[in-house]
């Protein structure tokens, strides 16, 4: 694996890092499949520090580039191939090499561009602050990716059980910030807690594979079945509210990983349990192999994030 560390470039040693290893995903030097270095064995290679790699391979776990699962490592995923760094990969190669052959070294190169892209780089018009609002971290963090590797903004995190309870508070800082993007989920709540908000506020609806709510449909009558997110607030709006509030014949038990009463009876009475990627791996530790676990997978959807970057765009 070709991958340089530098001292000398303005880009902390984890932003070069996972420059690097998304830059090799997107054009396909690391291919579907392939399987990383663990944290420790990269960290070890580079002579950086073991935390770093695994602070990496998290936020790609994020942006769907790579997975990663106790046992099996972290494994490249395929990529999307109409990625930005993909469809402008065939100028930066020619611009860099026309650049060598007129007698510049690869540092020289390096530096002018870097001095190019920061003058380039001014924060354009448009909503640039965003307050992002959910009941879980977890999901403010994943669409905090998307949004950045897209569009040049700040974000602050704010839980709705926060708002509820101070929304002064929330009215107070949302006077400073252009746009509030909200979980759908969550819509009516922020209207009873904020009815007058000092910005524009959108909202955000997160989907599943439609194979997991088919798997469900399909399950017998008198099963019951577990729903665990990383909170008991966050497994009940997601999966209650939304994606799977039919299926009134089934036994449902709501669990978050903060609730240990509700764990302990979902591992006592369910047949089955469905847990999303934010807390599957932690469910699977707690309770054993043994147990029947399925994975959600929890993403905005992608007309949803077009409209969300459509509006950010514009002008306040």
């Amino acid at each position: 694996m070709n991958i340089t560390i530098s001292t000398s470039l303005p880009f902390s040693i984890k932003e070069q890092l996972k420059r690097q290893l998304k830059a090799m995903i997107e054009q396909g030097s690391l291919p579907p499949g392939h399987r990383l270095l663990s944290a420790k064995d990269l960290a070890l290679y580079l002579d950086i520090n073991r935390n770093t790699v695994a602070a990496v391979y998290k936020e790609l776990a994020l942006e769907n580039l790579v997975t990663i699962s106790k046992g099996s490592g972290t494994t490249v995923m395929a990529a999307d191939t109409e990625s930005p760094f993909c469809r402008i990969q065939h100028i930066f190669s020619k611009a860099y090499d026309d650049a060598l052959k007129t007698g510049l070294s690869r540092q020289e190169i390096v530096d002018a561009f870097i001095s190019h892209t920061l003058m380039k780089s001014t924060l354009p018009s448009g909503r640039n602050r965003l307050i992002l609002v959910d009941c879980n971290y977890d999901v403010l963090k994943s669409l905090d990716v998307k949004l950045k590797a897209t569009a040049h903004v700040e974000t602050h995190f704010t839980l709705i059980q926060d708002i509820e309870a101070m929304p002064e508070k929330f009215i107070r800082r949302s006077r400073s910030y252009d746009l509030v993007i909200c979980g759908m989920n969550h819509m009516e709540e922020l209207k009873a807690a904020v009815p007058e908000p000092a910005c524009e506020v959108t909202g955000f609806l997160l989907k599943t594979d439609f194979r997991i709510m088919d798997r469900i449909t399909r399950l017998p009558a008198g099963t019951t079945v577990g729903y665990c997110c990383v909170t008991q607030k966050s497994a009940e709006t997601f999966f209650k509210r939304i994606v799977f509030s039919s299926g009134s014949t089934l036994e449902k038990i709501y669990a978050g990983m903060d609730n240990p009463d509700a764990l302990a009876r979902m591992a006592a009475r369910c047949d089955v349990i469905f847990a999303t990627q934010y807390a599957h791996d932690q469910l699977t530790h707690l309770m054993g192999t043994s147990r029947d676990i399925i994975r959600v997978d929890l993403d905005i959807d992608p007309d949803n994030l077009s409209y969300i970057l459509s509006i950010i765009e514009q002008e306040p």
